[in-house]
């Protein structure tokens, strides 16, 4: 796999998890999470088919998810993972998928 690259979406989404959970949680917890969600997105561009990913074609064609305390929605194209959004479970899924959120 070529690597992975995080649309502007992705990125604002974890810049509001990570806020929140420095001002409701703390640091400490925050380096938990972020932890977390680095070996997650290790994970899926190590193998973006595996086992506990899902496929999520009723959002978007070719879009996949996988849950760590959030669910990163991404799609594997040219060779690499683009991670477009990190969503809440609360989120409606629909709403924030598009082609448009897998931008550069």
């Amino acid at each position: 796999m070529a690597g992975c690259v995080l649309s502007p979406y992705a990125e604002q989404d974890l810049e509001s998890i990570y806020t929140y959970t420095v001002k409701h949680h703390g640091l400490n917890q925050l380096d938990i999470y972020a932890g977390k969600i680095d070996r997650a997105i290790d994970e899926i561009t190590q193998d973006p088919m595996r086992l506990h990913n899902k496929a999520r074609d009723d959002l978007l064609e070719g879009c996949r998810s996988y849950r760590v305390e959030h669910y990163l929605f991404y799609r594997v194209r040219s060779g690499r993972v683009e991670i477009g959004r990190v969503l809440h479970e609360a989120m409606n899924f629909e709403a924030h998928i598009s082609d448009e959120v897998f931008e550069p």
